[in-house]
């Protein structure tokens, strides 16, 4: 299987306009996922840079792949059943502060 990142995989490129703390599950597949479908519906613009909140997260793996992964939404929607699977592009990538402390302070100078 070919690797997922930017030269795999036609994605977009946003401005990082969000700093999230946190590169869980939970906030990709929801948070990310509502930045992502805000810029698809109305151009919202906005990118995510993340910062990983304890010294053994998962940034290492979302830079490896540049931010993109997978969302598999399952369900029902007004009736109808939903099973979709969009590539969530909205990550600019991911910061370790407790070794990459100075670009961690630098985001505060984004003017984003």
């Amino acid at each position: 299987m070919e690797a997922l990142n930017r030269k795999t995989a036609k994605a977009n490129q946003y401005p990082t306009r969000i700093i999230q703390f946190g590169e869980g599950n939970f906030l990709r597949a929801f948070v990310d996922w509502i930045v992502w479908n805000t810029n698809q519906k109305t151009g919202f613009n906005a990118g995510v840079t993340i910062v990983q909140p304890i010294d053994r997260g998962m940034v290492d793996m979302l830079n490896s792949q540049d931010g993109l992964y997978h969302v598999n939404l399952q369900g029902i929607d007004k009736g109808e059943a939903v099973d979709s699977i969009q590539m969530i592009d909205v990550i600019n990538g991911g910061l370790n502060p407790y070794t990459q402390f100075d670009d961690f302070m630098a985001l505060a100078e984004n003017p984003d």
